[in-house]
């Protein structure tokens, strides 16, 4: 059983770029291995990724039965000081303390509140920690089963660069430059199997107290960096898509404004490393394509619009409109006539078991168009001049497996 102790209601809204509602903050005694494990639980009402945070410093948080912090770790780790912060952006936290025989950092007990998390909200797991918390992060989540994805982020990290090789996960690393004892660059150099990593400097802020080590004065900009990254990160997280479904993810390059999709594993890795392809990030935004022919799906072919005619992509809904931007464009090169596949709506209206696909036309002599599922995204280009198309009173062009 599950012990819930000084159960601390926080009756406010807390102000966030999305409505957060209730957040409660209980403390919480996991069984695991016949011993507990106890965390601080700060829960939004409808969390959208749970955070686990371990210590670093020295290795505890103590966590008292009210909910208090009073280790100087408490105090000074961002994530832990930054917790009300962080639910803000409807992340559930998990403070993980020492166990109940004192012992820190035992992969066997952060699995369990990892479980204890993922009962409570099946959302996807992030697992974030630094310094001296560096090594157990890396151990829990190369330990993890294939079946529970996570991402992981590391601050002012110790040097791991030797195994940073086996981090197989998204990998966010922030520092500050003026910190001497932190590893930040070497082991972001190292995560070579990373599907998607990020490096952010933090400058400014105050050598004092908490220190540049754990960002004094830098609250707001931790906070920013670390939801920042989930924010992209998150829907690729989500452990069951759809049978024979693949995530296509969308990328922004902000000199060109140009918007870019693709579900296919190799371009992905190569934008997010902006290396060979530079100027490209994601937008957050994503959903799931069919990657072969399901029962009533429909081929979406995907062109190459020549550099004189704008340098992007069109993906063709059906055969019929494939065919006839063919037709109609001869210079366009047609890469592949089924890059993924997806089911049409009739008359405007998808079928049950499905979302709405929008699309919108840039409108300018550098052809570009943008696909989205959400209404409003769509009509937030509309109010930059781009031009909606699809189908019925809705304008949808093609549906998403849910």
């Amino acid at each position: 059983m599950v012990l819930l102790r000084a159960v601390a209601v926080l009756c406010c809204l807390i102000a966030s770029a999305s409505a957060v509602g209730v957040v409660t903050t209980t403390v919480v005694d996991i069984p695991t291995r016949g011993i507990s494990q106890r965390i601080l639980y700060v829960h939004p009402d409808a969390p959208v990724a749970n955070l686990v945070v371990l210590p670093g410093g020295d290795g505890t948080f103590a966590i008292r039965d009210d909910g208090s912090l009073p280790t100087v770790t408490g105090r000074c780790n961002p994530p832990a000081r930054n917790r009300d912060a962080l639910a803000g952006h409807n992340l559930a936290v998990a403070l993980v303390d020492a166990n109940s025989n004192g012992g820190v950092g035992n992969v066997n007990d952060i699995l369990a509140v990892i479980g204890h998390m993922k009962a409570r909200d099946d959302v996807p797991t992030w697992i974030i920690g630094g310094s001296s918390s560096t090594e157990t992060v890396k151990n829990v989540a190369i330990n993890l089963p294939a079946e529970s994805p996570v991402g992981v982020i590391l601050f002012s990290p110790d040097n791991i660069s030797a195994q940073a090789a086996l981090l197989t996960h998204p990998t966010l690393v922030v520092y500050h430059p003026g910190d001497p004892t932190q590893f930040g660059p070497a082991v972001f150099a190292a995560l070579t199997a990373a599907p998607a990593k990020e490096l952010i400097s933090l400058s400014g802020g105050s050598n004092s107290g908490c220190g540049y080590h754990l960002f004094n004065g830098l609250d707001a900009e931790f906070v920013a960096a670390t939801t920042g990254f989930i924010e992209k990160i998150n829907p690729t997280l989500v452990a069951n898509p759809p049978p024979g479904a693949a995530l296509a993810v969308e990328f922004y390059n902000a000199s060109l404004d140009h918007y870019f999709l693709t579900h296919i594993a190799n371009e992905i890795a190569l934008l997010d490393a902006g290396v060979t392809i530079k100027g490209w990030a994601r937008t957050a935004q994503s959903f799931y394509v069919y990657s072969a022919a399901e029962a009533s799906s429909s081929p979406v072919c995907r062109y190459y619009i020549p550099p004189d005619k704008g340098n992007s992509h069109f993906y063709g809904r059906g055969t019929a409109e494939c065919t006839a931007t063919g037709a109609a464009n001869p210079t366009f090169v047609n890469e592949d006539p089924q890059f993924f596949h997806m089911l049409l709506p009739v008359a405007g209206v998808c079928p049950a078991g499905t979302r709405n696909v929008y699309r919108t036309f840039s409108n300018r002599a550098d052809a570009n168009h943008r696909y989205m599922i959400d209404p409003a995204v769509r009509d937030l280009m509309v109010t930059r001049g781009w031009l909606a198309e699809g189908d019925g009173a809705e304008l949808v062009v093609m549906c998403s497996p849910v």
